[in-house]
């Protein structure tokens, strides 16, 4: 990956992971994918660190053949030589009332020992009209 070009593919690769059943029920497999100072803004309006994410993830009740979201317009943009900032819409299918769920998605990656981590995430739900 260049200084001026973050590798789009190798962000959303690692944004879509932390929507696979078998990564979000894994406390390891989150553990890596999140900084130790993680935090997220959560739609609810929550604030969770990285201890809280992983416990919750663990617990969640998700089924392997739930589909992951589709992700529509993913941009990448670097902050500096360490630091990248994602942002998509994240659609997700439901069969309860209302529909699809739409959401606006942040995220902020850190370099790290060459490896990526997520520090910030933020999901801001799109109303339906």
């Amino acid at each position: 990956m260049s200084v001026d070009e973050p590798d789009a593919a190798l962000f959303l690769a690692l944004e879509i992971s932390l929507h696979r059943p078998e990564v979000r029920s894994s406390p390891r497999s989150v553990s890596d994918l999140l900084a130790d100072e993680f935090i997220e803004f959560g739609s609810s309006g929550r604030v969770y660190n990285k201890t809280i994410t992983i416990r919750a993830l663990a617990e969640e009740a998700i089924s392997e053949s739930t589909p992951p979201p589709q992700v529509s317009d993913f941009s990448v943009r670097r902050l500096s030589d360490d630091v990248v900032l994602v942002t998509y819409k994240s659609i997700r299918a439901s069969t309860e009332p209302g529909g699809n769920r739409q959401t606006l998605r942040s995220s902020i990656y850190k370099l790290f020992d060459g490896r990526w981590q997520m520090i910030f995430r933020q999901g801001t739900i799109i109303p339906q009209a």
